[in-house]
């Protein structure tokens, strides 16, 4: 099941912590191993975390051979999810271009990188890469928190060349949303072989006419699509309209 709800609109326009749940909730609903994964990576960084707390308030003491440990489990669990999380980017990239323009009429076009926030070189050994962990050790200890890994994560977003959540509009903001919702829609239903459920609450505002046309025209080639407006909304006679108030159905039409 994919959800477009108003409050989507930031991932392309809000924190970075909107990029990661846009990440892990798909490939959760890919994939139950990367769901595993995931909560043993925040297992770890909690304990992680918890350990760099205790040195720092008593450092002399510390036995910095168990950080060593809690090293090796981090890293390993990161360079899976940063596997994973970047493959999913590259499979959805070329689709969210297709989408966006198609939405806007062949006037932009959203590119979508994926940015991790472990930054190790292509082709470094496991040695170099807990290297480049360590490196920010003294950083992490000073203020009991890892500063580099998965839960910092970002997806680099454009819009004809253009950096988006600084320099896009309101309207090209959510239509970079909406196509990357639909291309995690499309690859939701490829993965699991079946078409996944589209749920879409007030879709059309910040859209101008020739977009909400656009993306109509979308709906048509998915499953079962379910879309509430407060405002009747632009759908033809094929779709079955239902009327709700006070939390009750008052009619069909």
């Amino acid at each position: 099941m994919v959800f477009i709800l108003l409050e989507d609109i930031n991932i392309t326009s809000g924190s970075a912590q909107f990029h990661r749940n846009f990440m892990d909730v798909y490939l959760s609903q890919q994939s139950r191993s990367y769901l595993s994964m995931l909560i043993e990576y925040q297992k770890t960084l909690k304990q992680r975390n918890s350990l760099l707390k205790k040195i720092r308030a008593d450092y002399k003491s510390a036995d910095i051979g168990h950080l060593d440990i809690w090293d090796d489990k981090y890293l390993e669990l990161s360079l899976d999810l940063m596997r994973a999380r970047r493959g999913y980017i590259e499979s959805l990239a070329p689709r969210v271009s297709e989408l966006s323009r198609h939405l806007s009429s062949n006037l932009e076009s959203a590119k979508i990188k994926y940015s991790p926030r472990l930054m190790i070189p292509d082709g470094a050994s496991r040695p170099q890469a807990l290297e480049v962990l360590r490196s920010h050790r003294q950083a992490d200890i000073k203020t009991g928190v890892t500063h580099f890994g998965p839960h910092r994560d970002l997806i680099d977003i454009f819009v004809n060349h253009q950096p988006l959540r600084p320099y896009g509009s309101m309207g090209q903001k959510k239509t970079a949303m909406i196509a990357m919702k639909l291309a995690a829609l499309e690859k939701l239903s490829e993965s699991r072989n079946e078409s996944a459920i589209l749920i879409l609450d007030e879709a059309f505002a910040q859209l101008d006419n020739n977009r909400s046309q656009a993306l109509l025209s979308l709906l048509s080639g998915y499953g079962q699509v379910f879309l509430a407006s407060a405002a009747e909304p632009p759908v033809d006679g094929k779709a079955a309209k239902f009327e709700i108030s006070n939390g009750a159905i008052k009619g069909r039409s």
